[in-house]
C-alpha cells in the first residue's frame, strides 16, 4: 500500500489547519502556498474531506475552511480512508473471503497482523498528536 498524493496533501492540509486557532477560517490559497500544494488539487481534496465531516467549508467573503471537529478527534486513518478508501496491505485483506487461499496461505496471518498494527497506529494518531510532534521536532532542530 502506498499513500497517493491526495492522501499526503490531505494530511498536510489538515495538519496546517490543526495548527491554527480553533474556528479560524483559512483560505485554500493560503494553505496551498504554505504547503506547496497545487491550489485546484487541494480544493478538490478539501471538498472530499468536507463531505466526510473532517472539514467545514464556509462560503462568502470571509469564507474558507476550518476543522470539522477538534484536532484530537481527527485520526490519520479517517483522513486517509476518506481520500483513498479502505486500507488494505494486500488484496486478500480487503474483505472476508476475497482470498481463496486464506486458510492455507502461510502469509495471510502475517499480513493480518501487520495490517492490524498499522491500523492501530493510524487510529490512535490524531492531528493534535502530529501538531505536538511538529513542535517537538522544531525544538530539537528537525523542522
Amino acid at each position: 500500500m502506498q499513500i497517493t498524493r491526495s492522501g499526503e496533501y490531505g494530511l498536510r492540509g489538515l495538519l496546517f489547519l490543526a495548527k491554527q486557532p480553533p474556528e479560524r477560517v483559512t483560505l485554500v490559497s493560503e494553505i496551498s502556498r504554505n504547503q506547496n500544494i497545487p491550489e485546484t488539487f487541494l480544493a478538490k481534496i478539501f471538498q472530499r474531506l468536507s463531505k466526510a465531516g473532517l472539514l467545514r467549508s464556509i462560503r462568502g467573503a470571509k469564507g474558507g475552511f476550518c476543522l470539522g471537529k477538534p484536532a484530537n478527534e481527527i485520526t490519520m486513518r479517517e483522513i486517509i480512508e476518506a481520500l483513498e478508501g479502505p486500507i488494505a496491505l494486500n488484496r486478500c485483506l480487503l474483505k472476508e473471503g476475497e482470498c481463496a487461499e486464506e486458510e492455507a496461505c502461510p502469509m495471510h496471518q502475517v499480513w493480518e497482523e501487520i495490517q492490524r498494527q498499522f491500523l492501530e497506529i493510524l487510529d490512535r494518531t490524531t492531528m493534535e498528536d502530529l501538531v505536538r510532534r511538529m513542535v517537538q521536532n522544531r525544538r530539537k532542530g528537525r523542522g
